[in-house]
């Protein structure tokens, strides 16, 4: 193709070949409605597509983020009320979601199968630009907030997806820092606004400003069109240009960032985030340091900021983040460089300190950054840092996110502020760029002109109180109170008919009509047979190894499977201790500076956590194993080796402050990701109620936080007494005894590899020990958690084996017919939640979860009436075939190399054959509404054993008191 020439409506303006990701690049503008269009043309086959619009926000309702949820709830063409949906049921999709940033909204899908791929983009491209939420009221009540009340007598309240979303999303401490870190560095920019909404002003949204905001953004001359993979240009082009482009004509678009004025001198701003009633406040402030950095449009300068943190704040090397964990400011520091926004922000976060350090912790940030400029940053950690970014460029590793899509996510960082839309694409010529300012002094330059001497930056310190939560409730009871206190009969009356007319339309069933106009593949267009486990039994130094033969690009994923059935049920929770220290303290020959430059230096990232597995269909099973991961360049294999063998045979966990160091910012992950992952902390916990396994891995979860609470209580005695815990576990773990060694790399490589695994499996130990069990009985504690959280997560469940049932790959279809139909209807439609979700394992647990949900008590109701729904399901043969072919797209999401050798291994070690997943798939694929039907008995008898988990607010927990055996706050 020629530049400057017209194809399909499209004008080329520039084509170039990008070596670093073996693309050719087309940039294209649509002559008639000026939208923009980048197709990375090359042979990926799990293709992608989105369409971007550059959203910039004036107020707070968040109307950026309910119009990216309404404009999927049905279009023109496909007049469903939510299309989205649809397309998860029966799509072979890869990824299909919507993402609110600060200043744009994307849509991207991706699929491996063509016809899949068309089907979606047309289905997006429909919902953005013809959208039913302009016409149907219900939706932005739907998707945003509405009035709910069914009857005069009843009091008023708020309700809507996006209101209970950002309740949950901004209850968490680091998330509302992170609002208030932008807002306030930005504040006369369109970033001093809350693109997700603010709970408080989203009632202030309108169904007027509503579709103004559609109207003034959602047009082609404002849109970024991006296309990755292998397909056909040319029709592709021509079906853009002709279905939706050559209906729209360009206008002028006023979506433009504006630059902050920088400030003349540091701003200081004192603020407070919520916790729950009688939660201590003792050490639960956030320190922070913002600093405005240059513009994302400045690439070297971006790169250099990334390697520039994982040096100073993220290494175990880091020097800053040392000094501040050295100087008792807090449990652990925290840092972020986000260059998303068109002015980057790097943020340096103390968490668990206290307002009136603020001074102390500026000074030390001050002392050590001068510092490191007047010396120069030791070189050896500069270049480990660098090294770590060129081995993740090198290896483009998403894990199941398509690759295509976080290229496209990046290259929005300059696209979106009219930079060249491939520049991030390109990396080559960075790294040689920054390995030559690490000769030169550019780094320190950085420092100073960015860190040091920059006036536009934020002190902001956020500190606890228990009020906001009571005094949020009691101003919103007053204010709602007085709104319905205000109204006349006729208008309370339109509110309760506007209630009822949401409420059908939400139980309305779409017609075989509608259902029919949004495109579904065949059954015959899925593959029959399952992908088969890349793996061949071998034999290392005597002990079983794994050989995964896979194009690695020259890269090792090493795992090494170390059995830990021998450790002793009192020494469990010094097993998972020694998974947070072991190669995070010094050995005989390193510091742990120095070993966390070697490890950086020489490899991509080295690692040991434990993980349980159980035997396939042995629900009283369970192999506790510490594992080893590593990921290396194959020449690299042997330092690798000496590496590990310096941990495990010369480690030292003698320095008391750097082991305290480590467990205090232990004990802060774990409070900072209650409130990020409540759902998955509440499911954890209840899985524990039922097999053996579960309750082992339970020992890293709340047991484990109690255990370095305590040993933080008494730490000179609890360190003493883990000083001859870790003497006796250490060579029980390390030990070649039941050894399994898995080895993903290129067959050509892999007996370099495995001599060099064979020179560390023959220095270990082969003594054995006897295995020793945990005790372990059925337990259903049925806990409530009490958090700061303003939504709940609740989570119901039980062993389906241990009453009697046998798994069945139809379950399979029965998750994705439950969260897609059942609990999509009655927990996020009709109950306001964020979401809700269901798994029938293999193992034999269930579940039923629910995320950022405003219910408790009416949550478990819908959960235990599913096996009514279930009795009386019946669909159309295109329904069912649409739930079978959305489940296949889960179960054969592509894998990357890393994520092959992970799946074998562990299938491996559970007894999972090729023979058993294809049987699974066999059953899904012949899947009948008599099948699911005839799970209504299981389902019964599991909720009937009435076993349940609960994170949520102090007054949903209470209210339900009675639903659980204890209750307390958790933090």
């Amino acid at each position: 193709m020629e530049e400057n020439q017209i194809y399909h409506g499209f004008k080329l303006k520039k084509s170039s070949y990008i070596k670093e990701i073996a693309s050719n690049a087309y940039e294209f503008e649509h002559v008639k409605s000026g939208a923009k269009l980048l197709f990375v043309a090359n042979n990926d086959d799990n293709k992608v597509f989105s369409i971007t619009f550059r959203t910039t926000p004036t107020d707070d309702t968040g109307v950026a983020h309910i119009v990216e949820h309404s404009t999927l709830c049905g279009s023109r063409k496909f007049p469903t009320k939510e299309p989205f949906v649809e397309l998860v049921k029966g799509s072979l999709n890869t990824f299909l979601n919507a993402m609110t940033f600060p200043d744009k909204t994307m849509y991207p899908v991706a699929s491996r199968n063509d016809k899949d791929f068309r089907n979606l983009m047309d289905v997006y491209l429909d919902a953005v630009f013809y959208p039913n939420m302009r016409t149907t009221p219900e939706i932005l009540m739907q998707e945003g907030w509405h009035y709910e009340i069914e009857n005069a007598d009843e009091p008023l309240k708020y309700s809507g997806v996006v209101y209970n979303e950002m309740k949950g999303a901004l209850s968490s401490p680091d998330g509302l820092l992170e609002r208030k870190i932008l807002n306030n560095l930005y504040p006369d920019t369109t970033y001093q606004y809350e693109s997700g909404g603010d709970p408080v002003a989203i009632p202030d949204l309108t169904q007027k400003m509503f579709i103004d905001f559609h109207s003034r953004y959602y047009h082609p001359s404002n849109s970024y069109i991006y296309l990755y993979g292998d397909m056909d240009m040319m029709d592709t082009l021509e079906f853009l240009d002709k279905e939706y482009l050559s209906a729209f004509d360009k206008i002028e678009v006023d979506s433009h960032v504006d630059l902050q004025k920088p400030f003349e001198k540091r701003k200081v701003l004192n603020d407070v985030y919520p916790i729950a009633p009688n939660e201590s406040k003792e050490h639960k402030t956030f320190l922070s340091l913002n600093y405005s950095i240059a513009t994302s449009l400045e690439k070297e300068k971006m790169i250099a900021f990334s390697i520039l943190e994982h040096a100073l704040l993220k290494s175990e090397a880091a020097p800053l983040r040392n000094a501040l964990i050295k100087a008792g400011l807090g449990s652990d520091v925290i840092s972020s460089f986000d260059n998303g926004v068109l002015q980057p922000m790097f943020s340096i976060i103390v968490n668990g300190s206290e307002a009136d350090k603020a001074d102390k912790f500026e000074k030390i940030v001050n002392d050590v950054l001068t510092d490191i400029v007047n010396k120069g940053i030791d070189k050896e950690l500069l270049q480990a840092s660098i090294n770590v970014m060129e081995f993740k460029l090198r290896e483009a590793d998403f894990g199941q996110f398509p690759k295509g899509l976080i290229y496209n996510i990046n290259l929005m960082n300059s696209w979106l502020y009219d930079g060249e839309p491939t520049m991030y694409l390109y990396y080559e010529d960075l790294l040689t760029t920054v390995k030559q300012w690490a000769n030169e002094g550019k780094f320190e330059e950085l420092i100073k002109t960015y860190l040091l001497d920059n006036t536009h930056s934020l002190m902001l310190i956020l500190s606890p109180d228990e009020t906001i939560i009571p005094e949020g409730e009691r101003v919103l009871a007053e204010k709602l109170a007085k709104i319905k206190a205000n109204m006349s009969d006729e208008q309370l009356q339109e509110v309760i008919e506007a209630t009822k007319r949401l409420k059908k339309r939400q139980r309305s069933v779409d017609t075989p009509e509608a259902l029919a106009k949004i495109p579904l593949l065949e059954i015959s267009d899925i593959n029959k047979n399952c992908d088969k486990l890349i793996i061949a039994e071998d034999e290392i130094a005597g002990t079983t190894a794994l050989k995964h033969d896979v194009a690695t690009n020259g890269i090792v994923y090493l795992r090494m499977f170390f059995d830990v059935s021998t450790i002793a049920y009192e020494d469990i929770n010094y097993l998972f201790l020694l998974e947070e220290l072991i190669g995070r303290t010094a050995t005989k020959n390193y510091s742990y500076e120095a070993l966390a430059n070697a490890i950086n230096l020489y490899t991509g990232g080295m690692r040991f956590s434990v993980a349980t597995y159980d035997k396939e269909g042995d629900v009283n099973s369970y192999m506790p194993k510490m594992v080893f991961k590593a990921k290396v360049l194959v020449d690299k294999m042997p330092k690798l080796i000496e590496l590990l063998q310096e941990i495990i045979f010369n480690g030292s966990f003698a320095a008391k402050e750097r082991v305290k160091d480590l467990i205090l910012q232990c004990r802060s992950d774990f409070e900072m990701s209650i409130l990020r992952s409540g759902h998955q902390l509440v499911l954890d916990e209840l899985m524990a109620y039922f097999t053996p396994k579960e309750r082992y891995d339970n020992y890293g979860d709340l047991r484990f936080y109690s255990f370095i609470k305590n040993f933080l209580n008494d730490f000179d005695n609890e360190f003493a007494k883990m000083q001859v815990a870790f003497a006796k576990i250490i060579p029980m773990v390390f030990n070649k005894h039941n050894l399994i060694t898995s080895i993903t790399v290129d067959g050509e490589d892999y007996t370099k590899v495995a001599d060099c695994v064979a020179l560390f499996i023959k220095s270990l130990s082969d003594e054995e020990y006897p295995v020793q069990t945990i005790p372990f009985n059925v337990d259903k504690k049925n806990e409530g958690f009490i958090t700061s959280s303003q939504v709940q997560y609740v989570a119901k469940g039980a062993n389906f084996m241990r009453l009697g049932y046998k798994y069945t790959g139809v379950m399979k279809v029965l998750e994705t017919i439950m969260r897609y139909e059942y609990l999509w209807t009655h927990i996020r439609v009709l109950g306001g939640a964020y979401g809700a979700f269901v798994k029938f394992r293999r193992d034999g647990n269930m579940y039923f979860g629910s995320y950022r949900d405003p219910n408790l008590k009416e949550t478990l109701n819908v959960y235990d009436n599913t096996g009514a729904f279930l009795r009386s399901f019946a669909v159309s043969d295109r329904e069912m075939t649409k739930y079978i072919i959305g489940t296949i797209s889960g179960m054969d999401m592509p894998l990357t190399p890393s994520l092959k050798g992970e799946l074998a291994a562990s299938s491996y070690i559970v007894g999972m054959t090729d023979e058993m997943r294809q049987k699974q798939r066999d059953e899904v694929l012949a899947t009948t509404q008599e099948d699911i039907r005839n799970l209504a008995d299981l389902v019964d008898a599991c909720m009937e054993e009435n076993a349940i988990c609960v994170l949520g607010s102090s007054s949903k927990v209470n209210e339900a008191q009675d639903v659980f055996k204890t209750v307390k706050t958790l933090l």
